[in-house]
This record gives structure tokens, C-alpha cells and sequence, in this order.
């Protein structure tokens, strides 16, 4: 399954764009704790593209029998910033969770056709069955059914 959607240049966009990919990555077949950390991933690569970035912004999901991989095209040629914030910090995350949880990550300058405009894609992907056992839930945890 393919699937790909224009993302508005604005933090307000960020929630819609969560909704959109968790939507698609379930009708793909996904659920459970693979679902949670794909949409948590979206949402910080989405949040990174309007906020550091410039437009157009686009989302793609890719999900097949091994693997999902999620891209997020931007119009700026600046690549993400892997940090380690301290505690205290209030963002600066979003990079390495996408690098902590995420299989493989990594981004791709092109220059778009028949212009000088230069933009890069921050992709990454998650191997079905690859989650983190920290992820899972705990037995312990509340449910709110």
C-alpha cells in the first residue's frame, strides 16, 4: 500500500497528519504497538518538516510485507539535527526518537526538475515485528475502556 498527502506549513497540521497516516497505515493491516510507534514518528517528522522547514510539505506511507517506510518531503535543503536535549529542555527530540525507535532513518537532497529549487526527504522505516520491548505495554499499565 501507497499512499501519499499534502501537509499545510503549520503546526495546526500536525494532528491532522497523524490521523491521516494512522488511518492508512490500518487499512494497510497495522495495528497494536507497531501502529502507536509508526504514528508517534510520523507526528515528530511531520512536526520537524513545518516547523524548521519550508513548503510544499508531503507525507508517503509505504507499508509492504517487511517493512513501513514513511517520508516526509520539504522545500528546504537543511537536514535534521540528531540531539541529545537534557531533561529540562522542552523539545529537540523529535530527531532522536525517529533515530531510537525507527529501524533505519536517514534523508535525501534532490533538486526538483527544471529549477534550481534544492528540497530534501527524512524517511525512515520500521521493520514489521522490529518494536522495542519497551514499547510494549506494561501488564500493569491502566487500560481506559
Amino acid at each position: 500500500m501507497r499512499a501519499e498527502t499534502h501537509i499545510q506549513p503549520d503546526t495546526a497540521a500536525v494532528a491532522p497528519a497523524r490521523r491521516w497516516a494512522r488511518e492508512r497505515l490500518t487499512e494497510a493491516g497495522l495495528g497494536g504497538s507497531a501502529l502507536d510507534l509508526l504514528v508517534l514518528l510520523v507526528s515528530e517528522a511531520v512536526t520537524n518538516a513545518v516547523e524548521h522547514a519550508d513548503p510544499p510539505v508531503l507525507l508517503r506511507v509505504d507499508v509492504d510485507e517487511e517493512r513501513t517506510r514513511v517520508e516526509v518531503t520539504d522545500g528546504a535543503r537543511a537536514e535534521p539535527i540528531l540531539r541529545n536535549p537534557p531533561p529540562t529542555a522542552t523539545g529537540g527530540r523529535g530527531v532522536m526518537f525517529v533515530d531510537r525507535l525507527s529501524t533505519r532513518w536517514g534523508t535525501l537532497a534532490h533538486q526538483v526538475p527544471g529549477s534550481t529549487v534544492e528540497s530534501k526527504t527524512v524517511w525512515f522505516e520500521l521493520a514489521h515485528g522490529d518494536i522495542p520491548s519497551e514499547l510494549a505495554p506494561s501488564p500493569r499499565a491502566r487500560t481506559d475502556d
